[in-house]
C-alpha cells in the first residue's frame, strides 16, 4: 500500500507525505485483522505480519496504534528481515504499544539492515527472559524503546548483537527492572561491532550479584564506540564494573552518571581499554556525589 496524502491521527500529521518514498501500514490489535490490507483504517494486528508485507530497501513504515499489544512466544517471534523499515509506536507514555516476551527464549530479532524501532514499551511475562533482541545487521536504530519490570520475573538480557551489527544506535531508552535476575546479567552485549552509538538512556537495574554481571559490555573489542550521556544505575552486592570493553576497543566514553553497589570501584566501574574519556562520574554510595572516573589525566 502507498501512500502519497498526509495522514493524521486524531487532527495531527505523523509525517510530512512528500518524504515518505515506500509503503506506509498500520497495526492494532484492538481493531487490526491479518486479513486486513494493513491501511489506517483497516489496520493488521500485528507487527510480524505487517513486516511481511513490506519491501526490501524500500524506507516502508509501519505505524503501531497506541494501546496496541503483542505478545512474542517464542525465538524470533517478531523479525525483521526486510531492510530499511521503520516501526514506530504512536501514543504518549503508559499509552504506547506495548510488547511482551512471554517465553525464556522468546526474543524479537533483527536480521536486515537500516531497520528503526521508535517509541514502544516492551516487558516480560515470565521469569528469566534469556535475550529479549537479537541485532545481526547494521544500521539499526532503538529509539525510546523503553523496558517495564515484570513483578513476577526478571528478564537476564536486553540486547545481544553479532559482530555484523554495525552502526547500532540505542538513544533515549528507559530500562528499569528492581530485582535481580538468577543468571548474571549483561543488559547491552555488543560483540565486536563497529561505530556503536549508546547515548542519552536511563538504565536503573538490579542486577545478579557477580562479577561478571556488566550492564554495557564488549565482550570483543568493539570499534570507534560513543557511549555518551547515559545515566545508570547497576545496583548489586559484588558487582565490580557497569561499562566494560573489551581489550582493543577504541571509540569515546563520556558524560556518563554511573552508580553502583558498595563493591563497584572507580578504577573499575568504567574501562574501555584505548577508549578517550571525559567526565564520567561514579559513585557506590546514595546520597553521595559521584567522583571521575576513571581518574584524571596527567598530561602535562
Amino acid at each position: 500500500m502507498s501512500e502519497f496524502t498526509e495522514i493524521t491521527i486524531n487532527g495531527v500529521p505523523i509525517f510530512p507525505a512528500e518524504v515518505i518514498t515506500g509503503n506506509v501500514f498500520f497495526v492494532d490489535s484492538g481493531t487490526g485483522s491479518n486479513d486486513n490490507p494493513g491501511t489506517k483504517d483497516l489496520p493488521f494486528a500485528t507487527i510480524d505480519h505487517a513486516i511481511g508485507h513490506c519491501t526490501d530497501g524500500n524506507g516502508d513504515y509501519i505505524y503501531v496504534y497506541p494501546g496496541h499489544t503483542e505478545t512474542i512466544a517464542a525465538a524470533g517471534g517478531i523479525t525483521c528481515d526486510v531492510a530499511g523499515v521503520s516501526i514506530i509506536g504512536l501514543g504518549n507514555g503508559n499509552a504506547r504499544p506495548t510488547v511482551t516476551w512471554s517465553a525464556t527464549a522468546s526474543s524479537w530479532l533483527i536480521t536486515a539492515a537500516n531497520v528503526l524501532i521508535k517509541n514502544i514499551i516492551t516487558t516480560i511475562s515470565i521469569d528469566e527472559v534469556v535475550s529479549m533482541f537479537a541485532v545481526s545487521a547494521a544500521g539499526v536504530t532503538f529509539d525510546a524503546v523503553d523496558f517495564k519490570p515484570y513483578a513476577s520475573g526478571q528478564a537476564i538480557q536486553f540486547l545481544l548483537t553479532t559482530n555484523a551489527a554495525d552502526q547500532l544506535t540505542i538513544k533515549n531508552c528507559k530500562h528499569n527492572q528492581t530485582a535481580a535476575a538468577a543468571a548474571n546479567q549483561v543488559w547491552i552485549d555488543l560483540v565486536g561491532t563497529d561505530h556503536t552509538r549508546i547515548i542519552n538512556n536511563t538504565i536503573w537495574i538490579t542486577a545478579k550479584a557477580a562479577t561478571a554481571s556488566i550492564c554495557i559490555s564488549g565482550s570483543t573489542a568493539v570499534i570507534q564506540c560513543e557511549i555518551v550521556g547515559n545515566r545508570i544505575a547497576w545496583l548489586g552486592a559484588t558487582i565490580t564494573e557497569v561499562i566494560k570493553l573489551a581489550t582493543g576497543s577504541t571509540g569515546i566514553i563520556s558524560d556518563n552518571r554511573v552508580a553502583g553497589g558498595a563493591a563497584v570501584l572507580l578504577a573499575a566501574a568504567i574501562t574501555g581499554d584505548a577508549c578517550y574519556m571525559f567526565e564520567n562520574y561514579v559513585t557506590n554510595t546514595a546520597a553521595a556525589s559521584g567522583i571521575l572516573g576513571p581518574g584524571a589525566d596527567t598530561v602535562t
